[in-house]
């Protein structure tokens, strides 16, 4: 078994809220807020974030692709979030933003680009609950799973203790998903292989449930 976080921000934009109701059932939301400035796009703002969370459908983590990333953490105190994660890039002292979150009672995370070795994580490792390592980034060719990342996965879970949860994120499709999961990811982020799906239900159970390593 392995956890999929469905991203609603590969979810038709028009129509948010049925698209919601098309995964309704399953356990989790995945909402990225990018901010057009730690990486060139926006999703959405605090009062959309808001919005969605007060469906009290799912169990919402929020992965902030933002610089200042405290201004946000501020913002996310709703029940229904029960993840934070932010780039340890856009933070000068990321143990500010970490005790910030699990002050508010959420599990905290640090997410990691391409460029920055898993070792930063060794600092934070007493405050953090998870990692995210993005598998794609920004790339003017549509944001591609990029397999080399696999090495950083393993070494992840090589290095970090077992209670510290693996996430995965960026263009991660049906092909790709056993690697990750075999690499040492316990939780997958899904967004275009989700919402692009007929049925993303029965999409999101496969996955969960039928990942062959």
């Amino acid at each position: 078994m392995v956890r999929i976080l469905p991203s609603i921000a590969s979810a038709d934009q028009l129509a948010i809220l049925e698209e919601m109701k098309r995964i309704e059932g399953t356990p989790y939301l995945h909402i990225d807020v990018e901010d057009g400035n730690f990486l060139p796009n926006i999703t959405f703002g605090m009062k959309t974030v808001q919005a969605i969370v007060k469906q009290n459908a799912f169990s919402y983590d929020v992965h902030l692709l933002c610089n200042e990333p405290m201004k946000y953490i501020e913002e996310l105190k709703d029940d229904s979030i029960k993840e934070i994660a932010f780039h340890i890039e856009s933070s000068m002292y990321p143990l500010q933003e970490l005790n910030r979150i699990h002050k508010y009672g959420k599990k905290a995370g640090l997410a990691f680009n391409f460029k920055t070795p898993i070792q930063e994580a060794i600092p934070f490792l007493d405050a953090i609950d998870y990692i995210i390592i993005m598998t794609s980034e920004p790339d003017d060719e549509g944001n591609a799973f990029t397999s080399s990342i696999l090495d950083k996965i393993k070494e992840a879970r090589r290095l970090l203790p077992s209670e510290i949860s693996i996430w995965v994120d960026g263009g991660i499709s049906e092909k790709e998903l056993p690697k990750v999961v075999e690499a040492g990811a316990d939780c997958v982020v899904m967004g275009r292989a989700v919402f692009k799906n007929e049925n993303p239900k029965k999409a999101i159970k496969k996955y969960s449930g039928e990942v062959v390593c």
